[in-house]
């Protein structure tokens, strides 16, 4: 026996938002929770500028300390912004230090560069990107 439309507007509807739900759940389990209580402030060079699978930019920062991964924000938000970054050019980092797997890895809350301040999260570490459309 057929269903009636309304039936399969509804499922089509259930489908769209438990898509969207899977979709958002699997961008915000990206990364960890920023930890303020982990902040620090590294100053150094940009060795490298890439896009993770997941669509976070991340700079390999090269300090006295060596060398650092630095996850930055979404890569849609940055292009929004016109923030971009190059090899070679100074800057400092006010992150949080966490640990992805084992591996060391600081989220960026405010990149300083040439005096300017670009921010990424808020004072309590949430993104400035939450809301904005994906």
């Amino acid at each position: 026996m057929p269903r009636p439309a309304s039936f399969k507007l509804a499922s089509t509807v259930v489908l769209i938002v438990l898509a969207s739900f899977l979709v958002v759940s699997a961008q915000s389990a990206a990364l960890p929770m920023y930890d303020m209580s982990s902040e620090v402030k590294v100053k150094g060079a940009v060795e490298d500028v890439k896009t993770a699978a997941d669509s976070t930019v991340h700079i390999t920062l090269k300090s006295d300390k060596g060398l650092l991964d630095v996850a930055v924000a979404p890569e849609k938000f940055l292009k929004e912004m016109e923030i971009t970054f190059a090899k070679g050019e100074t800057i400092e980092v006010l992150g949080s230090r966490v640990s992805v797997d084992g591996n060391p890895l600081l989220l960026a809350r405010e990149v300083t560069r040439n005096g300017d301040v670009m921010l990424m999260r808020d004072e309590k570490g949430k993104p400035v990107w939450d809301g904005w459309p994906k």
